[in-house]
């Protein structure tokens, strides 16, 4: 019974991260990130950004400069969907 019970948590726990990732690409893709930032623009060795901290705070000055129409919470999903695609920082 436990093996069930864990087992169907952790596939509820996966779907769920697979939306966050879903959404926060589409917030990303919706804001029109890239007609101001290309792939280059995410490398980790970006002197300004060299830590997840410094990440959030960087999607959150972009939300504000455009006007992004972002929850805290969209833009820690965007903030984990960058760092999970370029950056890889540990996540504090």
């Amino acid at each position: 019974m436990f093996k069930i019970f864990a087992l169907s948590s952790l596939l509820l726990l996966a779907s769920s991260l697979s939306a966050d990732y879903e959404d926060a690409k589409e917030l990303f893709k919706d804001a029109d990130c890239m007609s101001c930032h290309n792939n280059e623009d995410f490398s980790p060795k970006e002197k300004k950004v060299t830590n997840f901290r410094k990440l959030h705070m960087a999607v959150d000055a972009c939300r504000f400069a455009n006007d992004a129409d972002w929850f805290d919470d969209e833009s820690q999903e965007v903030t984990e969907y960058l760092n999970d695609k370029y950056y890889h920082f540990k996540k504090k």
